[in-house]
């Protein structure tokens, strides 16, 4: 029969592993499906351009109202966003760390955008959820350029992560702004995209998005007048949930728990 003093000694390893998994981040960073995460479908072989401006999974919105009063020579609005060749003629700098053939791309001018949530999945894959106890994390690689001249410093691009409420509408839980600055985006004779990241608090119980499906919206947010069609190129969506340190600790409290009530049956 193992004695007291034995006993103690389990519990206190476990609490300690406890503690050691919390610390270490273990049981952290657990990734979670994003369909076309690297905007490989679909394919943009064979466009003009090789840009495809249609993308399997990333979803787009209606024309706005201000977009015809932009005048001749601007792109189509369906244009405005969709998926290119990393490496073709068309892209004499292309990027030294894409994931896979391709990247994304939303154009310079206000609005253009680019989401999806379980709702706009038409087979339903992205099922993620904001679940109560966990944190969760957005890395987008994002590189700014121009193939038409000067990028107005300040042009905007936000990321952000989202829920639906009950009618529908997208109310964000994270976000981040990214301001296009010839420092922040060199052009250097290799370029690579930069990481960037949306960041989501702990979820808590009394969390209106606590449960509710999570969305990824990538929006350019430039004033009109700002509107130059320069390029926010992207690539590798990774998103994240990672479980709360207390909640790793307790889990731990449980198996040493367990381990105490073996050790005395035995």
């Amino acid at each position: 029969m193992k004695t007291h003093t034995q006993s103690n000694i389990l519990l206190t390893a476990a609490l300690g592993l406890a503690c050691i998994l919390s610390s270490t981040g273990i049981l952290q960073a657990l990734p979670i499906f994003v369909p076309n995460h690297s905007f490989e479908s679909q394919s943009a072989v064979g466009f003009p351009f090789d840009t495809n401006p249609t993308l399997d999974a990333w979803q787009k919105i209606a024309e706005p109202a201000y977009y015809p009063f932009l005048g001749g020579g601007v792109p189509p609005w369906y244009g405005t966003s969709g998926g290119f060749r990393n490496i073709s003629v068309y892209n004499p700098a292309p990027y030294g760390n894409v994931v896979g053939a391709q990247a994304g791309y939303i154009l310079m001018a206000p609005q253009v955008t680019l989401f999806q949530d379980y709702s706009t999945s038409p087979t339903h894959d992205f099922n993620a959820t904001f679940d109560i106890g966990k944190s969760y994390n957005m890395t987008i690689g994002l590189f700014a350029k121009s193939s038409f001249g000067i990028i107005p410093p300040g042009s905007t691009l936000e990321l952000s992560l989202y829920y639906l409420d009950d009618l529908a509408n997208k109310v964000k839980v994270g976000s981040t702004v990214v301001s296009y600055s010839a420092a922040d985006f060199p052009l250097t004779p290799t370029l690579n995209l930069i990481d960037y990241q949306v960041n989501v608090p702990v979820v808590n119980p009394g969390d209106a998005w606590a449960g509710k499906n999570i969305g990824i919206h990538l929006e350019s947010t430039i004033a009109v007048e700002m509107t130059s069609f320069g390029n926010w190129d992207f690539d590798n969506v990774r998103l994240t949930a990672v479980p709360e340190p207390t909640a790793m600790a307790l889990l731990g409290i449980g198996i040493s728990g367990m381990i105490l009530a073996r050790s005395r049956r035995s």
